[in-house]
């Protein structure tokens, strides 16, 4: 796909500011149109939006600037006329850090998922479906009710061209989806849900229902657990939230030496059903892109590999391997932001074929847990963590009775060591990037009131 001419135009205007000092310039464009609805008890809603936005990258070896406003790129600046070749203004002085800019590689050819081309969803549809999940809910849990929903759906263009070569263009599609439900009495507890998928015609009323019925109804029934121990079976949503609270094992340079701190005596930080991977172009990914945000090429790259640690993910600018110099992780949600090293789909790596009944029924005496309540403490230097959870008691493999109010606890290497098996029921959410995992069986932990 060919680039706009504004966007040459604008490189070359650039180029000649200040008599030419400037030897990396980069010009970003994005272009977007979204959809959105709501269901509350005030009534329904939908508001419909464009957008249109560009940005400057351009800098030496003593300083740079950074330029962002809506509209087209354009050679005379982001805020009038005039203003090429350093006369009127136009475009702000160069007083940042110096920036460094990639050069282009060339990766594996990328072929545009056929869901993009579907039709953003229209009024009608999309409060159906906000509509079936709060009647699904209150069938599956009498005196539920859905408290508000709202569905985005969005579609985008960007563009990035710069001086070292870098020549993308490609599209995008995102929708999300935001839930919160209380029941089932009218002073009863409530649960929220906040997911994203690449296009909102997958997301399934009655599993949305569903979850939030258990929660609902584990949260208001459960009992703490004062302390016990056992084998755990940690739902996607649990095991999510623990890969989140490990991000500083898996990003940038300095992960390297937190990683050395929690290896066993043999070198390794986990178990052998333990591989963590990150994704660019993962197939159906709510985020699959062929490039990043700088326009470098994305690709799979492996951290864990069956419990060995195999690096960090780094952007390359921080990469010391030429091997990895074409690794795009870094991220750049609109055009007003720099891009900055991120996940794009961070994920356990599932077992084929493994349903999470079998590994249910592999529990003689433990516990099922299905959801976080709230946010976890992570430390790292004192490999401990602490989540809240809610569940239920398993035993000979079937649930027993209701657990709220506890917290899954210990330390970081017992976890990454203590995963046993991992289901396919592979789940991403909308985190720093969509971290994902599929269930998962560990022991060595414990449970704990609170």
């Amino acid at each position: 796909m060919t680039l706009d001419s504004a966007l040459y135009e604008t490189l070359d205007a650039v180029s000649h500011l200040e008599g030419g000092r400037f030897e990396d310039i980069e010009v970003y464009a994005k272009t977007g149109r979204s959809r959105r609805f709501a269901l509350s008890p005030a009534g329904p809603a939908a508001t419909y939006s464009q957008e249109a936005g560009w940005a400057v990258r351009a800098g030496d070896r003593r300083a740079s600037f950074f330029a962002a406003t809506t509209g087209v790129p354009q050679p005379s600046g982001p805020g009038g006329t005039g203003g090429v070749g350093g006369a009127g203004g136009a475009w702000p002085e160069a007083d940042g850090q110096p920036i460094r800019l990639p050069e282009p590689v060339t990766g594996p050819r990328w072929s545009e998922p056929g869901d993009f081309d579907a039709p953003l969803m229209g009024e009608r549809e999309a409060l159906s479906l906000l509509e079936r999940i709060a009647s699904t809910l209150a069938g599956e849990l009498p005196g539920a009710r859905l408290l508000g929903g709202a569905l985005e759906d969005g579609a985008g263009e960007i563009q990035i061209l710069s001086s070292h070569g870098v020549r993308t263009r490609h599209r995008a599609r995102l929708a999300a989806l935001h839930l919160e439900a209380a029941g089932p009495e009218r002073t009863g507890p409530t649960a929220a849900i906040y997911l994203a998928e690449r296009e909102a015609r997958r997301f399934h009323p009655l599993a949305l229902a569903r979850r939030l019925a258990d929660r609902l109804l584990v949260t208001h029934e459960g009992r703490p657990v004062s302390r016990d121990r056992g084998t755990l079976l940690l739902a996607p949503v649990v095991m999510v939230r623990l890969l989140e609270g490990l991000r500083p094992l898996f990003l940038g340079p300095e992960a390297v030496a937190a990683a050395e701190a929690l290896r066993d005596p043999r070198g390794r930080l986990g178990s052998d059903a333990l591989t963590v991977l990150d994704n660019g172009r993962l197939p159906g990914g709510a985020l699959e892109a062929p490039v990043d945000g700088e326009g470098v090429t994305t690709r799979e790259v492996v951290l864990v590999d069956r419990g060995s640690y195999r690096g960090p993910l780094l952007p390359w600018w921080q990469s010391q391997e030429p091997h990895l110099k074409a690794v795009g992780c870094s991220r750049r949600p609109s055009w007003r932001d720099l891009p900055r090293p991120g996940f794009t789909h961070l994920s356990l790596r599932p077992q084929g074929g493994v349903g999470v009944a079998s590994l249910l029924q592999d529990i003689t005496r433990g516990y099922y847990l299905i959801d976080s309540t709230g946010g976890g403490t992570f430390d790292l230097a004192a490999d401990r963590f602490s989540l809240p959870v809610c569940g239920f008691e398993v035993r000979s493999g079937r649930a027993a009775a209701p657990v709220a109010g506890s917290r899954l606890c210990g330390s970081i290497s017992a976890f990454l060591r203590g995963v046993q098996g991992v289901a396919r029921d592979l789940t991403f959410l909308p985190l720093d990037g969509m971290i994902g995992s599929p269930s998962a069986l560990v022991t060595g932990l414990e449970l704990r009131a609170g």
